[in-house]
């Protein structure tokens, strides 16, 4: 069975903070259990063209137990299927 990812609709979420020129931070505040920070490394236009699942799993990594100061995610940052 595929697992459903919620959409929040194109582009990034709205809560990202852009903290350098190529560095966006989604804040633990983003959703229930995040322990760290997620922060993702792209262009704007990078940025804006990923994928909502992209943004759903560098955040289910930053609620991992054990994992210190970010969870880090890549330009080219992408989400799998199972499928």
């Amino acid at each position: 069975m595929e697992e459903q990812i919620e959409r929040r609709g194109p582009g990034p979420p709205k809560e990202i903070k852009q903290i350098s020129q190529v560095v966006w931070e989604l804040p633990t505040s983003y959703k229930k259990g995040m322990r760290v920070p997620a922060r993702i490394y792209a262009t704007k236009k990078l940025l804006d063209a990923m994928d909502p699942g992209v943004f759903e799993q560098v955040t289910n990594v930053a609620t991992l137990p054990g994992i210190v100061k970010y969870a880090y995610c890549m330009p080219d940052g992408h989400w799998g299927s199972l499928a």
